[in-house]
């Protein structure tokens, strides 16, 4: 064998031994790959980005009456006339109650009718007193009896109107409390009316979101005695002081009743809407509460996993807000947070509610 054949087949030996060891290590490596396939843990992942999120906050509020009396009466005497439909609409000016007034009545007849001869002495003393020095005395006692009986007939003129009682303004009756021919006393409660075409809606807001309440904002509120059914209305008034204890403050609105379906008294679940703004949202199940902080698996181009803390915010049903911590285009686990931890190898599928 030439020294030329003996070189060549060193050569092609040489470099079998190297494709040997090169088949050796790539099955190693796949093997290898294998196994960490094997041993990545399946997770559903979310991939974190903005959408449009409605800041409001949430109270229970209980509503009043736009305007509420008690239909009293303001003199003595025996009932007469009682026009009480509880639970009724009633106009404003329309007759509620009428006393006995027959005394008052033949008063006022009396005084009227003294009062204008009273007048009439008036005026004849003044010509009198053109001519005469001495009649200007007299023109003073008659000018003083005649103011005194217009008092005294302005005075029973007032009794007599208090003894009819009509509706200061629209609204619905309460329940009964008298009877007609019963002798009412000053102060006797007959009704109560109420203004239940507007509620007035009063709630309460900690002290945080005070800055961003405004009259005027939108009030949507809710009654478990209609469900579904939304009840808007707007701020009408901020009260200028915080409770102390609770650190909220009170809010009044207005909320449409045309129906009169809200009565006053019923508790009420209330939300304002303060703005609509563009937010990272995630679902709620990927946070992972620890030590009173709150964090989430981020997925590397790895498919390692990164526990992140978080800052939150508003929350909705099934979705929170996440302040700091996230950026847009950030994939998260959603599901099976709880088999894995900071460095663990995942294999992640992408939800569909959150591609």
């Amino acid at each position: 064998m030439t020294q030329k054949n003996s070189n060549l087949i060193w050569v092609l030996l040489v470099g079998l031994s190297l494709f040997v060891v090169y088949l050796f290590f790539q099955n190693q490596s796949i093997e290898e790959e294998r196994k960490a396939e094997s041993s990545a843990t399946l997770v559903t992942t979310q991939v974190v980005r903005h959408s449009a999120l409605v800041r409001q906050v949430t109270s229970l509020g209980t509503a009043l009456a736009n305007e509420s009396v008690q239909i009293v009466s303001n003199t003595s005497d025996y009932l007469i006339e009682l026009h009480i439909n509880e639970g009724k609409l009633i106009e404003k000016g329309q007759l509620i109650a009428q006393l006995n007034d027959v005394e008052e009545r033949a008063r006022v007849a009396e005084l009227s009718a003294s009062l204008v001869d009273q007048k009439r002495q008036l005026e004849r003393v003044k010509n009198l007193a053109k001519t005469q020095a001495t009649a200007q005395s007299l023109l003073d006692e008659q000018q003083t009896r005649v103011n005194t009986t217009q008092a005294q007939l302005d005075a029973v003129k007032a009794r007599l109107n208090e003894m009819t009682i009509r509706a200061p303004f629209t609204g619905v009756l309460g329940l009964r409390q008298v009877s007609e021919g019963a002798y009412l006393t000053a102060g006797t409660v007959l009704t109560t009316l109420d203004d239940l075409n507007k509620i007035r809606l009063e709630f309460s807001v900690a002290e945080y979101y005070l800055a961003q309440l405004k009259p005027g904002m939108t009030v949507n509120s809710s009654s478990v005695a209609y469900p579904g059914k939304v009840f808007t209305g707007q701020i009408k008034a901020i009260d200028t002081r915080l409770d102390p204890v609770t650190r909220s403050v009170k809010v009044h609105a207005l909320v449409s009743n045309d129906e009169l379906e809200l009565r006053p008294g019923m508790l009420l679940n209330v939300s304002v809407t303060l703005a609509e703004v563009q937010a990272l949202q995630v679902s709620e199940k990927a946070i992972v509460p620890l030590q009173n902080k709150q964090y989430v698996f981020v997925v590397n181009q790895d498919n390692t996993v990164t526990q992140t803390e978080v800052q939150l915010g508003q929350r909705m049903p099934g979705l929170v807000e996440v302040v700091s911590g996230l950026n847009a285009g950030d994939q998260i686990v959603i599901e099976g947070t709880t088999k894995i931890r900071s460095g663990s190898v995942v294999t992640p599928t992408v939800s569909k509610a959150g591609q």
